[in-house]
């Protein structure tokens, strides 16, 4: 019996330990939570191109009957599904004529819902050899309407570089961080081309720029020959060439 007599008062002292631990001071054991869920979207940056118009400048193309007239059209895909991919713009010209230079002007917009700016647009040369004898008496230049001027993009990165007409049968960048800085760009809904906003929120609604080809005629009499380039240019007569311009943009937080 004296045997228990400590193993006893253990269960006693335990015991009342665990009574004083359920006193007065202590703390109910029911719980609760609150649930959250967390939604999280990526907006989109995509650009839209919309045509604008095309003309032709020449010394003789006043004096050229209809027929004799270049055929240039432009037209644009509308936008794509597929987020952040642009439509295709295209650009057509026939009956060509040495001497003369072509322009066409589009203008880009931001269909997303982000913004964004353009700040290269990339001309790539067709590196088909008939296509490349065509664009090597060819030059190309691209401007961006900077406050109602027709100003040249550069082609360099070099800060200051300013733009100058380049042969059509190379592979040029135009940089958009130029003095005038990139092409920003607000998103809105556009309906042929139009903004639908107002006031201003129109501003930095869209881009304008225009693509120039100028034909060379080096030759100031056709029937004389000046360094074969008479001989040249017959050369080209009845090619074609397919060069691509891309305008590229990013989103800006």
């Amino acid at each position: 019996m004296f045997h228990r007599l400590p193993l006893v008062a253990s269960l006693l002292g335990a015991g009342a330990l665990t009574l004083g631990l359920t006193g007065p001071g202590s703390f109910a054991s029911f719980t609760s939570s609150i649930a959250g869920t967390n939604s999280i979207a990526t907006g989109s940056f995509q650009l839209e191109a919309f045509p604008g118009s095309a003309s032709v400048a020449g010394p003789l193309i006043w004096a050229a009957q209809p027929a004799a007239q270049p055929v240039q059209s432009l037209t644009a895909t509308a936008e794509p599904s597929v987020i952040g991919q642009g439509n295709t713009l295209s650009y057509s010209l026939a009956n060509a004529n040495p001497g003369d230079t072509y322009t066409y002007q589009f203008s880009v917009g931001d269909v997303g819902t982000l913004q964004g700016q353009v700040d290269t647009i990339s001309y790539q040369t067709d590196t088909n050899p008939n296509a490349q004898a065509l664009e090597n008496q060819m030059t190309v230049e691209v401007q961006e309407q900077v406050n109602g001027v027709w100003t040249d993009i550069h082609n360099s990165s070099d800060s200051g570089a300013a733009g100058t007409p380049q042969t059509a049968a190379g592979n040029w960048t135009y940089y958009l961080d130029y003095s005038f800085g990139p092409a920003f760009l607000q998103p809105n809904t556009f309906v042929n081309g139009v903004p639908q906003c107002s006031g201003g929120a129109c501003e930095e609604s869209t881009a304008t720029f225009r693509v120039v080809f100028t034909f060379l005629n080096p030759t100031t009499n056709p029937n004389s020959s000046n360094n074969n380039n008479v001989v040249s240019q017959n050369a080209v007569e009845g090619l074609s060439a397919a060069p691509t311009i891309t305008v590229n943009g990013t989103n800006t937080p």
